[in-house]
């Protein structure tokens, strides 16, 4: 592929390989990001694979975008990969989205990231997935209680920064135990912006991957205290409730969290009902 000028470019889109799927899956994400390419996005993609992996992606990646290795300055001290830093370092363009590779853009919702990049320093629009197994159910039930509760950064799927931003603020320094980038980016300094009316369709992984994920979101979470506090209060007034005041209380008390779930998922809904059911 023909690395573009970044002056012909509205943005720089980083994709981070961190499954290692079958050579069908990297010929569908190539063809994902060709139509990025086509549409004027600088896209690169950053490759942790070991060396004889890594250039057999290559083969493949090298005609739709440029394939990077990931290098030890694109890590943090304790060896996981900074996603911030590593996506300003290889990215040619002033506005830089960073993707995982289960997300695919619509050509209408990367110009509306890049045009809210105009006014915000960091921006983090609202994943859905798109289809939906039994399992892709359960988080897209969770993503509509983090809507309700507390609509702050998500996890980041996918999120949109300024370059010049970065300059003025502590991002590398202090910040490295948050994994996540834009609760990162926040804690730093930077004036985040969360598009919740701006949807990007997530690919679901498997049920494997799904499960693998838990105890990391799990982690993320402690960063938003109301919603935390609030979850962390189900199981043991459930447990309490039953040993002191029998199973039927405990099961009344079941039934109107239920309730209140739908509640509050309600508002996360809100302005959401194309994306989910």
């Amino acid at each position: 592929m023909r690395t573009r000028n970044a002056r012909d470019c509205r943005c720089s889109y980083v994709v981070l390989l961190e499954k290692n799927g079958g050579t069908g899956e990297l010929r569908e994400l190539g063809n994902y990001l060709s139509s990025l390419g086509v549409a004027g996005c600088d896209v690169v993609v950053l490759d942790p694979a070991p060396r004889p992996v890594f250039e057999s992606n290559g083969r493949i990646l090298r005609w739709v975008a440029r394939h990077e290795a990931v290098k030890p300055e694109h890590c943090t001290p304790t060896g996981l990969l900074d996603r911030v830093r590593a996506a300003a370092s290889v990215a040619a363009c002033e506005k830089v989205i960073v993707a995982s590779e289960d997300i695919r853009y619509s050509l209408d919702a990367i110009g509306r990231l890049q045009d809210l990049l105009d006014t915000h320093e960091v921006v983090e629009p609202q994943d859905y997935l798109e289809p939906l197994p039994w399992w892709g159910s359960i988080e897209a039930g969770r993503i509509l209680l983090h809507r309700g509760i507390e609509p702050q950064p998500d996890h980041a799927a996918t999120f949109g920064f300024r370059r010049s931003a970065l300059r003025t603020m502590r991002v590398f320094h202090g910040t490295e135990s948050i994994d996540d980038p834009v609760l990162r980016l926040a804690a730093a300094g930077a004036e985040v912006f969360v598009a919740t009316e701006l949807f990007v369709r997530r690919q679901p992984g498997t049920f494997d991957e799904w499960i693998e994920e838990r105890p990391r979101l799990a982690g993320d979470d402690f960063s938003l205290p109301f919603k935390s506090a609030f979850f962390f209060s189900i199981a043991p007034l459930l447990l309490l409730l039953g040993f002191f005041g029998g199973l039927r209380l405990a099961g009344l008390y079941a039934g109107i969290i239920a309730f209140a779930s739908i509640g509050l998922a309600l508002p996360g809904r809100a302005g959401a009902p194309g994306f989910f059911s």
